[in-house]
């Protein structure tokens, strides 16, 4: 029989640390600024728990909208920030800003962020002129984007 390892002594500290906010099991990592809930995969990793504080950095920062695709890069790296410096020490947590985790992470968003921003017409890069809608700096082509953080990209053409 294989013992199942969790999360729970890192949980269970922030729980008693942050009790405004409510920590819960699921099958992803995020933060529920509506609800003051920090979702977490209970799973025992380093990674798991470098998302773990990640989550809880978001809720310590207040991060609830962004405008701007740009500002979601911007928090996360924030909360990754906030994470390393201050979350992982204070748990006795080994965290670096090059640490695989971190770096796949802002990888993922800043992959996100370009695939966006290139043009359905030319495949350059536009810019966001409002939110959700992009504009072509070499064809001048627009364009308006889906939410898409955890679903398919969609771009449609205007």
């Amino acid at each position: 029989m294989v013992a199942t390892i969790t999360l729970s002594p890192i949980v269970k500290q922030l729980a008693s640390d942050y009790p405004e906010y409510q920590l819960r099991a699921d099958d992803v990592f995020s933060w529920s600024h509506h609800s003051r809930t920090i979702t977490y995969i209970n799973e025992a990793s380093p990674a798991a728990i470098a998302q773990l504080l990640h989550e809880t950095a978001h809720a310590i920062l207040g991060h609830h909208h962004y405008t701007r695709d740009i500002d979601l890069i911007t928090m996360e790296r924030q909360a990754w920030e906030l994470a390393v410096h201050q979350l992982a020490p204070r748990y006795n947590i080994t965290l670096t800003m090059n640490d695989g985790v971190v770096q796949d992470a802002l990888d993922s968003y800043r992959k996100w962020l370009h695939a966006r921003s290139t043009c359905p017409t030319c495949s350059a890069v536009g810019i966001e002129i409002a939110k959700h809608h992009y504009r072509c700096l070499h064809c001048a082509s627009n364009w308006r984007v889906n939410e898409a953080r955890s679903c398919e990209l969609r771009r449609y053409r205007k």
